[in-house]
């Protein structure tokens, strides 16, 4: 018998969010990514969506703050000036299910996925 395996949802993650389109936002995924819905994003220096990375500074505070969690996958893989995507993200004021968000790896000081519910929070986007 063949095993099929589900992928993620786009907006599975939600629990629940403002009314009409308030906590939503569109932008641009940087060339060179592959998003899963769920992944939490931040601004490049072009001021494009790119994965949330949680780099600290000496001081231990974030370098780049998350700025939302992407609806939708987003292939942007391909290289170039016409390889950035368009695309949706939860941007503030929502509740969100922790276990279907994509945070960076924990690095050996950990704290990554902390980092991350933090930044979002300031948001107003709650992780359950």
């Amino acid at each position: 018998m063949t095993v099929f395996t589900e992928g993620r949802h786009a907006a599975e993650f939600i629990l629940s969010e403002a009314n009409g389109q308030r906590s939503r936002a569109n932008g641009v995924v940087v060339s060179g990514q592959d998003l899963a819905a769920g992944q939490l994003v931040e601004l490049d220096g072009t001021g494009k969506l790119t994965a949330f990375t949680a780099l600290e500074d000496t001081s231990g505070a974030l370098i780049t703050e998350a700025i939302g969690i992407l609806l939708s996958p987003v292939d942007a893989s391909p290289t170039g000036a016409d390889a950035d995507v368009p695309a949706a993200y939860i941007a503030r004021d929502a509740e969100v299910n922790v276990n279907l968000l994509t945070f960076p790896p924990e690095s050996s000081a950990g704290g990554e996925q902390a980092a991350g519910i933090a930044s979002l929070a300031s948001l107003g986007i709650i992780a359950r």
